[in-house]
């Protein structure tokens, strides 16, 4: 029997600055991929000009055509792999067996559509973003099923495509990726991998470095987005729950980290990011009710409002 083949499938947008620690990761790999595609959109830096000298296919797509999961559903047409591994620009491979790991991870079991990887904070992550990473990101790996969303909730869906490795024949029989999307087609994928009776994995062994130190501003831009998301595909709240439980566990653990961690001061960031989070996800969960030009202002995927009303337009 042969040994699948795997694809890596990379986004990039003026990442002149992320490609150099990027592919000397993905480079060092112990398993190296088939192929790597880079889709880019319209760099106006030296992004072209770094990857020319890389072992990739370039292929370059209109800014404002990029969406979240239009843009990885077209990686997976423009290469034929057994395997997709996709991740972003500015996550960096941590350990030489990184994608090692994650294929055998993905190939342990006939039933697993999907695994993702453990995200470790960078050098410069806030105490806030170190939380974060490693609330979301344990040291101990674990498998999902469908039935899990009984005991764990909306977590049992939880997935990353800043490293994650899908089956060809999985996403072939869900339909592939979403589009368009304002924001987690990678959680829309992984619930719909469960309803089809396949099995998500996280492997922890599979590190890369990941991490945002995001303003209050960002934050409201970014669960506002997620709200949108959980409105429009309501069918994930209601098949694993509400993310109102587990974001309570969540101020929990970082209030104990904070004061742990002795960093006091950044208990009151905290709380503002708390206040700001969750009002920006329950304004998006009814972002039925907000004029279109504001909520294309407060979402973090311009192209996705675009979109929606080009598709408006031509009805």
């Amino acid at each position: 029997m042969m040994y699948p083949t795997f694809a890596l499938i990379i986004p990039t947008l003026n990442a002149e600055h992320d490609l150099p620690e990027l592919f000397d990761g993905i480079l060092s790999q112990s398993l190296q991929p088939n192929k790597i595609l880079v889709i880019d959109s319209h760099s106006t830096d030296n992004t072209l000009a770094l990857l020319d000298k890389l072992p990739v296919i370039i292929h370059s797509i209109n800014r404002s055509d990029f969406d979240h999961g239009g843009t990885r559903q077209l990686g997976t047409m423009l290469v034929n792999t057994d395997l997709y591994v996709f991740m972003t620009q500015d996550a960096i491979p941590a350990h030489p067996d990184t994608f090692k790991n994650l294929i055998h991870a993905l190939l342990a079991n006939e039933k697993m559509g999907c695994v993702y990887g453990r995200q470790l904070p960078k050098k410069n992550a806030d105490p806030i973003s170190i939380h974060g990473r490693l609330f979301n990101y344990p040291e101990t790996s674990y498998i999902r099923s469908y039935e899990d969303r009984k005991k764990y909730g909306i977590k049992t869906c939880f997935n990353s495509d800043n490293l994650a490795a899908y089956r060809k024949s999985a996403l072939n029989e869900i339909g592939g990726f979403p589009h368009p999307m304002i924001t987690g087609e990678d959680a829309f994928v992984a619930a719909t991998l469960l309803k089809h009776g396949y099995l998500i994995g996280y492997v922890s062994t599979a590190l890369i470095y990941h991490s945002h130190n995001l303003t209050l501003r960002q934050e409201f831009h970014r669960y506002f987005s997620v709200g949108v998301f959980h409105r429009r595909a309501h069918w994930i709240l209601k098949e694993f729950s509400t993310a109102d439980s587990e974001g309570f566990r969540f101020v929990t653990s970082e209030l104990v980290f904070l004061l742990k961690q002795k960093k006091i001061l950044w208990i009151m960031k905290a709380f503002f990011s708390t206040v700001i989070k969750y009002l920006a996800y329950k304004i998006g969960l009814h972002e039925q009710y907000i004029p279109f030009r504001i909520k294309k202002k407060w979402g973090v995927s311009k192209n996705f409002w675009i979109m929606e009303q080009s598709k408006a337009f031509s009805l």
